[in-house]
């Protein structure tokens, strides 16, 4: 069943050898094997002909969320390990990465389907960026500037615009991290819903809203804000400096992503163990 493995890694000691020590384990059951370090600013695009069956990602949900950027479109199956510390999306813990490596191996996992934007900036009517997100887009200013205003329009919904910090549009996968931060909800993550969340708005009306997802969520940066810094930031980890006038259009990817989820743990166990919960 499978036949290539792409491995990435956070550039840290521990991360590096783990993936050390997975190419050995994978190569000597004859699959071939991809290292990539995920501490760079774009993935690398190795040869056309490279098309993996597995992607394991080694390090935190960062590392993911760069594994997602990076090959997620293909529909191939992304596997985390979390060395890090929140570790909401890649759930195995090492003590239990040989245990499941194994059982991925012989066809026995769980493969879960997330929810993923297709995020796209136009300028003047022409598209200059876009970017697949897995956990939320941010539009947000600089830490010296003033509050900006966006227009903001939803299908059924009409337009309107607020005055905030900035916005967060999340997926249910992302609604656990800067969304929650921001006094948004959690969402169970296989909801087919997106979130959007003002962050510190000027009006206490400006509230969270759930929507469904198949609903493009549309916002244009006020002219207002011409003297402003304002950033679109994607998973944290793509920066596209704004202009007034930018249209940015967060929608649903078709295809989504696939995460191969630890059959022994659920949403509600991560909850008590990251949370604290009683």
């Amino acid at each position: 069943m499978w036949r290539q493995v792409v491995v990435i890694y956070k550039d840290d000691e521990l991360s590096a050898e783990l993936a050390q020590w997975v190419t050995i384990f994978l190569e000597k059951r004859g699959l071939e094997v991809w290292l990539e370090c995920s501490d760079q600013a774009e993935p690398i695009k190795p040869l056309v002909s490279f098309s993996p069956d597995l992607v394991i990602s080694l390090g935190g949900d960062g590392t993911l969320l760069y594994a997602a950027r990076a090959w997620g479109l293909t529909g191939t199956p992304l596997f985390g390990v979390n060395l890090g510390h929140l570790g909401f999306l890649a759930e195995t813990e090492p003590a239990q990465f040989m245990e499941m490596i194994t059982e991925i191996l012989a066809g026995r996992f769980r493969r879960e389907k997330r929810l993923a934007l297709d995020v796209i900036v136009k300028r003047k009517g022409r598209k200059i960026a876009q970017v697949l997100v897995l956990n939320e887009v941010v539009v947000n200013k600089g830490a010296l500037s003033r509050i900006i205003t966006l227009n903001l329009e939803v299908k059924d919904f009409g337009r309107w615009a607020f005055r905030a910090d900035g916005v967060i549009v999340s997926t249910p996968t992302g609604s656990t991290a800067y969304n929650l931060s921001a006094g948004g909800p959690m969402i169970y993550p296989t909801l087919e819903v997106v979130v959007v969340t003002p962050i510190c708005p000027f009006s206490l009306t400006s509230r969270p809203l759930i929507l469904p997802s198949v609903y493009p969520v549309e916002m244009i940066v006020d002219s207002e804000s011409f003297d402003q810094d304002i950033h679109l930031t994607a998973d944290g980890q793509v920066s596209i400096p704004l202009n007034p006038g930018d249209h940015i259009i967060a929608r649903c990817h078709k295809r989504g992503l696939n995460l191969i989820i630890n059959p022994r743990r659920n949403f509600t166990d991560i909850l008590r163990q990251k949370l604290h919960w009683s």
